[in-house]
């Protein structure tokens, strides 16, 4: 699908966005949905991940690492595509993107290695394997 057949409900819809937050790692992405794929610029950043459209630089999405239950490859091997699961709203509800990039090794440990996480958040490391914990969200174990 093209940038200009994008739908345009997201510019009709205010977000919050997090002005504080600044990107620290960025990644050209696909973004798979039900609607089809759109390009994305993937942003790691000091408050949230936040995703751009890369033709206009406008935010898509942004989600604060408190609301984040986890970022996980999908496969195993070397692929492409991994999931973004976070915390819909107030509710205990989440909901699961899937994203692809040539990057994914590099963009899954700038996500999960480094980042400040939400205080609500704790990270176990034991060996090559990663576990997150959020209060609001399920247990993941992601090998790496």
């Amino acid at each position: 699908m093209l940038p200009s057949q994008e739908p345009a409900s997201r510019s009709q819809h205010k977000m919050n966005v997090i002005k504080e937050n600044k990107d620290i790692a960025c990644f050209y992405t696909t973004k798979h949905s039900w609607r089809g794929r759109y390009k994305r610029v993937f942003s790691v950043g000091t408050h949230a991940i936040t995703t751009y459209n890369p033709n206009s630089l406008e935010v898509t999405n942004q989600w604060p690492y408190g609301d984040i239950c986890g970022i996980s490859p999908v496969g195993k091997g070397q692929g492409t595509e991994f999931n973004l699961t976070f915390r819909k709203g107030s509710g205990r509800k989440s909901e699961t993107l899937k994203f692809s990039t040539e990057h994914r090794t590099e963009l899954l440990t700038e996500a999960l290695v480094g980042r400040p996480l939400h205080r609500s958040s704790k990270v176990a490391f034991l060996s090559n394997i990663v576990i997150t914990f959020s209060l609001s969200c399920n247990v993941n174990v992601f090998a790496i």
